[in-house]
């Protein structure tokens, strides 16, 4: 089983100065072989080159000019053996030359710096696995460093980074015993330093996910934006919109923040308290995701979401020209607040969360395909889109009548459970109620008079709807 734990370090000023250097030299070190990568890639690459090595010098293309990988220019392409290195070996084979060019990159553990050409060639794996295109790292992204297995030294609440020294930490809770230290990230945030502690021990199982036969119960969710999670069973939770809530107070700090005197001391002072209200909004956050995770894991032993393209739904709409190239309105700036809002809600990470507090307890966690769950009625299965306005429900085929995001919390796990062959009877979900279709009386000049029975102990059938030409039109 592999863990992470976190605390918080109480670090002394000499070694916050130290680590502070480390991130601004890291950085640089990663930009600079980022580019060197980058360039190598697009060499390869890029046929409009032709017998050039560089397009803007317009050297010769040679071996003593270009480069002997599609990976890296820096470094030796070869080892002694004879046998090629990758692009992480290559510039790895560097840091001696960097050192001795670079006297002051002589103070960071050697470990720190090789991590640190591992955290690039992370990203370009994920580049190839289909991801996003590794970008340059700016102060505000570029924030932790990392030590290798059995680096580090942890007695009690006390630690030991090589080439720092020793600190204390707040052990908010203990580490179990039998577990071995493995990677060590330390990581700086607004209001002070921290430390991620990865533990593993191979004699516990990572997780025991259940049989398809110990199933018993298994529930919907459907994601949204007032209501974060609508649930197979009925239930709503709520979304607090933190960063809604704080979003006057974030408003005054940074206007205070804008006009103080450029680079001086109080400006430095009026940022810092905009970053801490931003980590109190992450805090929130996560802490109120994680309940939620806990929450989902008790309910039922599957778990069933939604796949959602978040990407896509907040992606910035496409420019609009008239035949003269003038733009034209794209309803760009009235997406926008939903784009906030969906940033907010942070399905992504929610997501994450549960996946893992799942595969912890053993439960069984399963993404499906969102399409039409909100139109098709879970009673019939007739699938209409005039069936859903807003959040009301009301099946034009046989009357179901039921809140929308329910209704799609359960289709959603009847997909689900129908995915992996389960009975859909151990889906928890609310009782339903149907109302008769209506039925005409008669016509006269092409109009339907439409009589409609009332369900008894729902009276407010027909203040959701009206039946107009055999259409329901809301009220």
């Amino acid at each position: 089983m592999i863990l992470a734990y976190q605390y918080k370090l109480r670090v002394n000023p000499s070694q916050k100065i130290i680590m502070i250097n480390w991130l601004s030299m890291l950085r640089s070190h990663y930009n600079f072989c980022l580019r060197d990568r980058i360039e190598a890639y697009e060499q390869v690459k890029s046929p409009k080159l032709g017998n050039y090595s560089d397009l803007k010098t317009k050297a010769p293309c040679c071996p003593l000019t270009c480069s002997m990988s599609n990976k890296s220019q820096l470094g030796e392409p070869f080892k002694k053996s004879g046998k090629k290195r990758n692009a992480y070996e290559m510039q790895s084979s560097e840091l001696p030359v960097l050192k001795k060019a670079r006297p002051w990159y002589q103070g960071i553990y050697s470990s720190v710096l090789q991590q640190n050409l591992r955290r690039l060639a992370l990203a370009f794996k994920n580049f190839f696995d289909g991801r996003g295109y590794p970008k340059f790292k700016t102060r505000q992204k570029f924030k932790s460093f990392s030590y290798p297995p059995n680096q580090v030294k942890l007695e009690n609440n006390k630690i030991y980074l090589p080439s720092i020294g020793w600190m204390r930490f707040f052990k908010s809770r203990n580490i179990p015993d039998g577990f071995n230290l493995k990677t060590v990230t330390i990581r700086q945030k607004s209001e002070g330093w921290y430390v991620s502690i990865r533990i593993e021990n191979k004699d516990v199982p990572q997780s025991n996910p259940k049989d398809l036969v110990q199933v018993k119960t298994a529930i919907g969710c459907d994601l949204g934006i007032k209501k974060l999670l609508a649930l197979s069973n009925g239930e709503l939770i709520e979304n607090p919109q933190f960063e809604k809530q704080l979003s006057k107070r974030k408003t005054i700090r940074q206007r205070r923040a804008s006009r103080k005197k450029k680079g001086s001391s109080n400006q430095r002072k009026a940022y810092a308290l905009i970053t801490h209200l931003d980590q109190k909004i992450t805090n929130q956050r996560e802490d109120y995701q994680w309940k939620i995770a806990h929450h989902l894991v008790r309910l039922a032993d599957v778990i069933i979401l939604e796949d959602l393209n978040i990407q896509g739904m907040i992606k910035k709409c496409r420019a609009k020209q008239d035949e003269h190239g003038k733009f034209l309105k794209n309803g760009q700036s009235a997406k926008r607040a939903l784009n906030r809002l969906i940033r907010d809600c942070s399905w992504g990470n929610l997501k994450l969360k549960i996946e893992s507090v799942a595969a912890k307890f053993g439960s069984i966690c399963l993404d499906v395909s969102p399409k039409f769950t909100s139109q098709q009625c879970s009673h019939c299965g007739h699938i209409q889109k005039e069936n859903r306005n807003k959040e009301r429900f009301l099946c034009l085929n046989c009357g179901f009548l039921a809140d929308a995001d329910i209704q799609a919390s359960i289709n959603i796990g009847m997909k689900g459970l129908k995915t992996l062959g389960i009975s859909q009877s151990k889906l928890l979900r609310v009782p339903q109620k149907v109302t008769p279709k209506p039925e005409s009386t008669g016509s006269r000049n092409g109009e339907i008079s439409v009589s409609l029975e009332i369900e008894p102990g729902n009276p407010q059938q027909l203040s959701l709807f009206e039946w107009v030409n055999g259409e329901a039109i809301p009220c």
